[in-house]
């Protein structure tokens, strides 16, 4: 027998229905109450769909759980969407390498991407860090609403103003926003907080607050740097202690670092040109390993050399000048007396690699561009080069990069150049661009897609007309000119939604 009274009127016909049925479940009298009976056969239909949802959800309707907070407004109003557009094309896999300049595009605007990018947006920027920036700045009040309800996402709120309780019962990324704003303001707290949360943090979170301190390390960071995280088990965080306290002048490791060093380096004079001696360590100090060094070397290199390039590679290049007695646009230009050539410049390229920030650019760049033969044991120049790079303002990189391209292969100086990521300011990276216009020309062609893709990011907005006029008068096109023509055709279309009316 039929026991339902929805149902029944179902199979029964809804002719002489002129009220629905009373609710399977007292929770849902409101929805029912908002049916339309004015169609009966409708108005049973969607309440039969009603309570289909019901028990497909789970049976029975659950009480209302209390009111969340609401989404905050935009203060800011939204990309237009033919920019919106244009980066949903770029989340979805069609020229990656545009995505960084999009996203800069967007922040500068001023504006917030819609709801509808946020999922796209969050899970690129989640996956790549170099992207979080750009997207804490357009992910607007929604995505930081989001960010504080799915775990996968909250990194979006470590540039966040955080109360101060946040350090002690905040999410990791609360607790780093809170360390860098403290950091800010009163940096001797933040350092005693530190101290006093060190052994109970996970190996992770230790990792993250030393990655935090050593961009900017200050007096008050040397005790527990010295005494907690340059002891840490993980040896990345041993790592980003030691590169912090390097930084740091005065430090006693650094003062360590140059007095192990001041004994096995100086500059004597040979006949009539100065020249650098070095006399290696004789023996292994059990002392050093706890600043990093070790005594086993690996296979295939000697104890000495091995424990001489680890010494120079704690010393920031820029001290080396003052620890030799030497001008800084003279040290490169020395010469390095025999057997210990090779150690001592495997030193300063890891110390290069450590602490580019301070290797003097303007000085190692077309010293180490110009090795050659470049040492087998150390990582492979372009590399060394990039980072140092990286570490360079970016209105000075094309000038050191157009300076030493003459001495490098033009794929290295094309791939440095991509790197960069913009376009040179006016007046500058002419060898650089001329480089690149030749790559394209060239049939077959030398770069990979990829590497057009790359490239076409910098060329200048106002170069671009110029150069698809010229590709197209090319008699014959290679895949990579092709895939050069059609980026920059789509980035001259992003371009123009963000164009100032």
């Amino acid at each position: 027998m039929m026991t339902d009274p929805l149902l029944s009127a179902a199979l029964l016909g809804t002719a002489r229905l002129t009220t629905l049925p009373p609710p399977s479940d007292p929770l849902l009298e409101t929805t029912w109450q908002a049916i339309d009976t004015a169609n009966p056969a409708a108005a049973v239909l969607q309440a039969l769909a009603v309570t289909r949802a019901m028990k497909r959800a789970g049976v029975k309707a659950l009480a209302a759980p209390e009111a969340a907070d609401p989404c905050p407004l935009e203060s800011h109003p939204e990309l237009p969407p033919p920019a919106v557009d244009a980066g949903m094309r770029l989340l979805k896999g069609e020229y990656p390498e545009l995505l960084p300049e999009w996203l800069r595009l967007a922040e500068q605007s001023n504006r917030v991407v819609p709801g509808r990018v946020l999922p796209e947006l969050l899970a690129a920027a989640s996956k790549d860090r170099a992207l979080r920036p750009a997207v804490r700045g357009i992910a607007g009040e929604r995505g930081r609403w989001i960010a504080k309800r799915l775990a996968e996402f909250v990194w979006l709120l470590e540039d966040e103003a955080v109360p101060d309780h946040a350090w002690d019962e905040g999410l990791p990324a609360e607790r780093i926003a809170w360390l860098r704003q403290t950091r800010a303001v009163d940096p001797e707290r933040a350092a005693t907080a530190i101290s006093a949360q060190w052994s109970g943090e996970e190996p992770a979170m230790r990792e993250n607050i030393v990655r935090q301190t050593a961009a900017s390390p200050q007096p008050c960071d040397e005790p527990w740097l010295e005494e907690l995280a340059l002891k840490d088990r993980r040896q990345d965080t041993r790592d980003l202690a030691a590169a912090a306290l390097s930084q740091l002048e005065g430090s006693a490791f650094r003062r360590r670092a140059l007095e192990r060093v001041r004994g096995l380096v100086k500059i004597e004079r040979r006949l009539l040109k100065r020249v650098i001696a070095v006399e290696p360590p004789a023996a292994f100090d059990a002392s050093w390993t706890g600043d990093g060094l070790k005594e086993k070397p690996p296979q295939g290199t000697g104890e000495k050399a091995w424990w001489l390039r680890q010494a120079v590679a704690l010393v920031p290049l820029s001290d080396w000048p003052e620890l030799l007695g030497c001008k800084p646009d003279e040290l490169f230009t020395l010469s390095i007396e025999g057997d210990w050539r090779e150690p001592l410049l495997l030193g300063w390229i890891d110390s290069a690699r450590r602490l580019p920030s301070r290797a003097m650019p303007e000085h190692s760049l077309p010293f180490l561009a110009t090795r050659e033969p470049w040492p087998v044991a150390a990582l492979p120049k372009h590399l060394v080069l990039a980072g140092v790079l990286d570490a360079m303002p970016a209105t000075s990189r094309f000038a050191v990069l157009d300076g030493i391209a003459k001495h490098l292969p033009p794929l290295i100086v094309l791939d440095l150049f991509a790197r960069i990521g913009e376009a040179p300011p006016p007046g500058s990276g002419k060898t650089l661009l001329a480089l690149l216009d030749q790559a394209v020309s060239t049939h077959p062609a030398s770069l990979t897609r990829p590497q057009a893709r790359a490239l076409a990011v910098c060329v200048p907005k106002d170069g671009i007309q110029a150069r698809l006029e010229a590709i197209a008068k090319l008699p014959e096109l290679s895949a990579a000119a092709e895939e050069f023509a059609t980026t920059l055709e789509f980035r001259r279309s992003l371009l123009s939604h963000f164009a100032t009316p």
